[in-house]
């Protein structure tokens, strides 16, 4: 039987759970505790045995009810282990979520491979950076190496270590905040952006006009063997000028032959998933699980 011990955040051991999500192949950097501590409004967490495997219980409290949450910016989270994620371990730990926790809305990662009531497949999209560059342009579609040219033509200029802040308000301006995240969200994010740059957590590419003026920022996670791409921001100058596809093929043209992943962070917008495809990114796919334990008639609302 699967000893699994639920730990307030006081309790935690972060070395250890740190360690455990390192050497995890699915250790995520999104159930790192740098991640959480920034990320999440609070989080305890369920641990097996001495952190064999841990699963993060980000939450937070609303008229008197605990729930947990995704946190935002957080893609995949769910089990992470140095042992493998079995169904049988995966239903011991769902078990084991403390029942003052009266709704649960999480996301798994793709190593947690079971089947659950209430679950709904999201997708992901990833680029395996091991061959060269002039093997990896191969895969690139007409479209992507067209908008290269074009900014090229237009004399886009590119420059790593741009200011987290000024690609930020770049995002924002273009979304309006309609992406999930409100003006709290962003601030606990570029607070965790300053935490990872002086790690070297962090990668940041801008795209410049003739003018000298910032038109296009992407920022991306690198951690362990995996450069996520977490947030991109655009002007409509850029837009018009293939600056954005510029980005994307000098990130994929650095990191290019290495034993690493570019994890495009995926998503189900038609829009976004035309982009990924263009760079030949390949899906996959993860579960949103969702535990309903609230008293009737407050339940009837989340279905």
């Amino acid at each position: 039987m699967a000893n699994i011990t639920y730990l307030k955040n006081s309790e935690i051991n972060k070395s250890k759970w740190d360690y455990c999500i390192a050497m995890s192949e699915n250790g995520l950097i999104y159930s790192t505790s740098i991640f959480l501590d920034n990320m999440a409004t609070n989080w305890d967490a369920l641990v097996l045995d001495d952190y064999l495997a841990v699963m993060p219980l980000p939450f937070r409290k609303k008229y008197d009810i605990f729930y947990i949450y995704p946190p935002p910016f957080s893609q995949q989270i769910g089990i992470t282990g140095t042992i493998k994620i079995t169904d049988d371990l995966i239903h011991h730990f769902l078990k084991n979520i403390p029942a003052k926790f009266r709704y649960v809305e999480m996301n798994f990662n793709t190593a947690n491979i079971c089947i659950l009531k209430n679950e709904k497949q999201r997708n992901n999209y990833y680029l395996s950076l091991a061959p060269l560059f002039e093997i990896l342009q191969k895969g690139f579609s007409r479209s992507a190496l067209r908008n290269v040219k074009k900014a090229v033509d237009e004399n886009i200029t590119v420059q790593e270590n741009i200011a987290t802040e000024e690609i930020i308000q770049m995002h924002r301006h273009r979304f309006h905040d309609k992406v999930g995240a409100n003006t709290e969200d962003y601030s606990r994010l570029q607070k965790l952006f300053l935490n990872l740059q002086s790690s070297g957590m962090l990668f940041t590419i801008g795209a410049f006009n003739l003018d000298k003026k910032l038109i296009a920022g992407s920022i991306y996670f690198a951690y362990k063997n995996r450069i996520t791409f977490i947030i991109n921001g655009n002007t409509n100058e850029s837009l018009q000028n293939g600056a954005t596809h510029l980005l994307m093929h000098n990130t994929i043209k650095k990191y290019s032959g290495n034993d690493c992943i570019l994890d495009f962070e995926g998503s189900d917008f038609e829009d976004f998933v035309r982009f990924y495809k263009q760079y030949g990114a390949i899906a996959e796919t993860y579960k949103l699980i969702k535990i309903n334990r609230l008293p009737w008639p407050i339940s009837l609302l989340k279905k």
